[in-house]
């Protein structure tokens, strides 16, 4: 065991690290079991003192004395001899003059053999000779390199002077990978063995890699290779004989409950085999088996478990049965994952799902206006989906009109039925009047307020109720009394928790559709895509323990492209994403600029800044349990982000505004220019008391009337007045200030031509969500996003990052925060550390300081404001 083993703690009274401990613990058990595995013969003690140095060291690696003795040779030397000992490992026998070579032969053809199957009973042969590193089609067979034995060799222009010892070297370093060549090692001069047919199927495997991997060279058929590839698989046939069984467009969606029937079979290549074909190849009781004229590897104990299924059938819920047939494969208990086709009725859907019709003019109906050819695209795909009883997510980007297209299906569908739309509160009204202006004869009713129905009854046919998640959780009693058309989630990421009561609800409704709208259907994690796909379409994606093992942890943790794809095909026929830069959509929209600007710190800022770090890194620190110690993170996280906004908001003094804040200043200046040149601007913060300070600074600084601020304590209507006097008036106030939380989402502010993200999200999916509110379908300018970062800060290196991760937003990208919890504290220390490079003089202030103060002097020792688990 290693010392690091016995947990004692280290002399600054702290605990050893898991992961030290665990390492230390694997490099033991290493060093232990290779010393234990010596052979007797290579024990360095009973040789001579003269031996060369590099076998020193290798004897002492694997001996009892891990000391190796002085190092009496030039460190080249050194390292020309540790690399020639470790290539038979590490593969490096390409830099010696020769390789082995092994190249596997299978038995000659038998002319008296009759009819098309039998086992490979005859010896394999395998050769065996020498191969240039640099050109391995350039080989010396054995025979030739004993007859001219203790002569040297030439071979691709390079001489081997001991030819036979490199022969013996190779063959008894590939060995110990492939055991068959220890009775080569028997002969004198070995040109060959013959192998069993085990031992021909085991170099055809996982073996040859291996030996590929340690320089040898081996050399097989090409017919070989693809038996390798060519095996007994057991496929499982989908499809119903009673097309009646794939009922659609039944009350609640398409019918989970019907049964379709799924018929097993075994596979070869491409060919279906026949239960007779199968017993006779598995009666022969060989690995590898001769079958139409093509060599087949049979792994037995797979063939045992196709024995069993192989002819059987079962009957599968028509969901788990449309998930099996679009990704390839179904889950088979006792067996795993058995590749899957689609037959019958259940093909049938599957091409009608993958259709691609372009819309007609009867396709789309109700509609005052002209939709573009990709949202016509849009809605064609939306009620072909609709039809068939199943939901869908449309996650088009920001912008593209995704509200549009949803008002399209409602208007297409028979009027049976009222249909729902739940969203965020700020967009309630959003949702009125965008109806209000393209489908003017739809009725809408708004199930918001006091006085909102109080029964299902008042939700007549053909009308659009409207509602936010907040009361879909409170009133979902009544809300799931509805037998409703189409239900239609609007910035379906609230779901996106599947234990979170909104997401429950949404499941809980009845409807013939569910319809999720998102620009950003996965912010984070697979989960969140579970969830929304699981709301529109229940149990297509499986149970989320099943999605988990399935697709998340072997995406998400191991990149495995392979569940990767499986899950796309899975998903493609039910997600619709367009990109603004997606040839079919970039021509609709105008140009979008993007800025980071730069900002300095005051002297006052800076302080603060370093005294809050040291504070945080101090004597307790951050340590504590994981959850205290995410704690303590966050509040720093946060703490330096209001230091970096205005010393006002991390001190909540009364101090003035003007002349502190190097990020106020810059933000100042921008907002006046777009005032001077009557435009109109968005400013996101993410703080509500920034927001505060921003408007009462805003007003008397570039001596408007009023700026607005849109948060989450503004009522319904407040809101909705305050976007239809943006959108509308022409004498209304030209800045806006949104809360991203409350208004970050769902929005037309297609009036701004400017956008500033005055502190950020450090998550690029939800700062694009907030741009799109300017930058989207209505908008006839170019749109110029302002980016505020504090330079020499934890902004500055969390930009960078973030603008290398913007190219993956619809991707696992960190939430908020919350990934920087993860970073030991070394990692954070050098994330949050201050660089005094960039310090802002007052006279560089165009807001200038008040009184006189110079803003270098405004504090000697900061005022902390405590952080959990430090000290004041």
């Amino acid at each position: 065991m290693p010392v690091a083993a016995h947990a004692l703690r280290l002399p600054t009274g702290e605990p050893w690290s898991a992961q030290d401990l665990v390492l230390a613990f694997l490099d033991a058990v290493a060093d232990a079991c290779a010393r234990e595995g010596r052979r007797p013969e290579l024990d360095p003690r009973r040789r001579g003192p003269r031996r060369p140095w590099a076998q020193m060291w290798a004897d002492a690696l694997r001996g009892t004395d891990p000391t190796v003795g002085h190092l009496r040779v030039a460190p080249e030397d050194v390292v020309e001899d540790v690399e020639e000992w470790a290539a038979p490992v590490l593969g490096a026998a390409r830099h010696t003059a020769a390789r082995l070579w092994l190249a596997l032969e299978p038995p000659r053809e038998d002319a008296e053999v009759s009819g098309e199957l039998r086992a490979a009973g005859l010896p394999w042969h395998l050769a065996i000779g020498l191969a240039a590193p640099s050109d391995p089609g350039q080989r010396l067979d054995a025979a030739r390199v004993w007859q001219r034995a203790g002569r040297t060799l030439t071979l691709a222009g390079r001489r081997i002077d001991d030819p036979e010892a490199t022969l013996i070297r190779g063959l008894s370093a590939a060995a110990r990978l492939f055991p068959a060549l220890d009775r080569a090692l028997e002969e004198r001069a070995p040109t060959g063995l013959e192998l069993a047919p085990e031992e021909a199927a085991a170099l055809l495997g996982d073996t040859r890699d291996a030996l590929a991997a340690a320089g040898v060279v081996v050399t097989v058929p090409g017919e070989l290779v693809e038996a390798s590839t060519r095996r007994l698989r057991l496929r499982v046939r989908i499809g119903s004989t009673a097309p009646a069984a794939l009922r659609t467009g039944v009350e609640d969606g398409l019918s989970a409950t019907s049964l379709t029937d799924l018929r097993y079979e075994v596979a070869l290549g491409d060919d279906t085999l026949t239960e007779e074909e199968f017993t006779r190849i598995v009666g022969l009781q060989a690995p590898l088996v001769r079958w139409r004229g093509r060599w087949v590897h049979v792994d037995h104990s797979e063939a045992s478990a196709i024995t069993a299924l192989a002819g059987g059938s079962a009957s599968l819920e028509l969901t788990e049965a449309l998930a099996a047939a679009l990704s390839g494969q179904l889950q088979v208990r006792d067996v795993g994952p058995v590749e899957a086709v689609a037959d019958g009725a259940l093909l049938d859907l599957l091409e009608r799902l993958r259709r691609s019709d372009a819309p007609t003019a009867a396709d789309i109906v109700g509609i005052d206006g002209q939709l573009r050819p990709y949202q016509e695209r849009g809605v064609a795909w939306l009620q072909r989906l609709s039809e068939l009883g199943m939901g869908g997510v449309l996650a088009d980007q920001m912008g593209l009109g995704k509200t549009l297209q949803a008002i399209a299906l409602f208007t297409s569908r028979e009027q049976d039925r009222p249909h729902l739309v739940v969203c965020p509160t700020s967009v309630v009204g959003n949702w009125e009047r965008e109806i209000a202006r393209f489908a003017p004869d739809l009725p809408v009713i708004r199930h918001h307020g006091a006085d909102r129905p109080v029964t299902a009854r008042a939700f007549r046919p053909g009308s659009v109720v409207v509602t936010s998640y907040a009361l879909l959780r409170r009133d979902i009693g009544r809300l799931e009394d509805a037998l409703w058309d189409v239900v239609v989630l609007d910035e379906a990421q609230q779901i996106k928790n599947p234990g979170s009561k909104g997401a429950q609800a949404a499941r809980s409704l009845r409807a013939r559709t569910r319809i999720a709208m998102t620009g950003t259907p996965l912010e984070n994690r697979l989960s969140e895509l579970w969830s929304i796909i699981d709301v529109t379409n229940p149990r297509l994606l499986g149970s989320q323990r099943a999605f988990n093992e399935r697709f998340a942890v072997p995406i998400e943790r191991w990149h495995d492209e392979e569940a990767a794809a499986r899950l796309r095909r899975l998903i493609a026929p039910f997600v619709l994403r367009r990109r603004k830069d997606d040839p079919e959509v970039a021509v609709d929209l105008p140009p979008k600029q993007e800025i980071t600007v730069s900002c300095s710190l005051t002297r006052e800022q800076a302080a603060l800044y370093q005294a809050t770090v040291e504070q945080a890194f101090g004597a307790d620190g951050l340590g504590g349990t994981a959850f205290e110690r995410r704690g303590r993170i966050l509040a720093l996280l946060t703490a330096l982000k209001q230091i970096c906004n205005h010393p006002r908001q991390y001190l909540r003094d009364d101090g003035a505004l003007p002349g502190r804040s190097g990020k106020l200043a810059r933000a100042t200046e921008i907002l006046a220019e777009v005032v001077d040149a009557d435009e109109r601007a968005l400013v996101f913060t993410q703080f509500r008391e920034m927001g505060d300070l921003l408007q009462h600074h805003l007003v008397e600084r570039l001596q408007l009337p009023e700026v607005p601020f849109l948060h989450g304590g503004v009522p319904l209507g407040g809101r909705d007045d305050m976007v239809h006097r943006f959108q509308t008036d022409d004498d209304a106030p030209p800045i806006l200030l949104v809360s991203l939380r409350a208004g970050g989402t769902g929005l037309n502010l297609t009036r701004a031509s400017h956008v500033l993200h005055f502190d950020r999200w450090w998550n690029p999916a939800v700062e694009d969500q907030a741009t799109d509110r300017a930058h989207r379908i209505g908008q006839t300018e170019t749109v110029t996003v302002h980016r505020l970062v504090t330079a020499g800060t934890l902004e500055e290196r969390i930009a960078e990052l973030l603008e290398r991760k913007r190219a993956l937003a619809d991707a696992v990208v960190g939430s908020g925060e919350a990934w920087v919890t993860e970073l030991d504290d070394e990692e954070l220390r050098e994330l949050v550390s201050l660089s005094t490079d960039h310090l802002a003089d007052s006279d560089e202030l165009d807001d200038g300081p008040q009184d006189g103060d110079d803003a270098a002097t405004v504090i000697g020792r900061p005022r902390l404001v405590a952080l959990p688990g430090g000290a004041s």
